[in-house]
């Protein structure tokens, strides 16, 4: 089941990459940055409301209680204003900077913390230490990136 899961975030990191590609054109027809975030989460939240509609429908995922997430802490309401800023980036800075180079920077910030919220227990569920092995992989991937840049 690992390898599916696996294979699938891989697949994500490539639809990342259509992501940007089309948001960019869409920048491009508009001459506007902030509308093609704009079409973007419009599109997203098209599709969501739909899932939401379906799956509370079909007792997978039940709408949440009245008032649950009124408990909620307010940092766990961040993650909208993120993905503005990672969508405005996907949208801003491949043109300028390059794919290779963006997403390659991209890809090694995502692995630096990542590591980081695993070996520290933040935001995940279960600890994983970053030993010896974690850290030459980071150091190799960061060591690509910047050899990506450079190229």
């Amino acid at each position: 089941m690992y390898a599916i899961y696996a294979l699938i975030s891989f697949l994500v990191g490539v639809a990342t990459n259509v992501q940007s590609g089309v948001n960019g054109q869409i920048r491009l027809l508009t001459g506007n940055a902030v509308f093609a975030s704009f079409a973007n989460f419009i599109g997203g939240t098209i599709l969501l409301v739909m899932l939401l509609i379906l799956f509370a429908g079909l007792g997978v995922w039940p709408m949440p209680e009245r008032g649950l997430l009124s408990r909620t802490r307010w940092w766990t309401w961040m993650g909208g204003p993120l993905g503005l800023i990672y969508v405005m980036a996907l949208v801003l800075l491949p043109p300028l900077i390059g794919y290779a180079a963006f997403f390659s920077m991209l890809v090694a910030g995502q692995l630096f913390l990542s590591v980081t919220l695993d070996h520290k227990g933040w935001l995940v569920e279960r600890i994983r230490r970053a030993d010896k092995v974690r850290a030459a992989g980071v150091l190799l991937l960061l060591a690509g990136a910047v050899l990506i840049q450079n190229s």
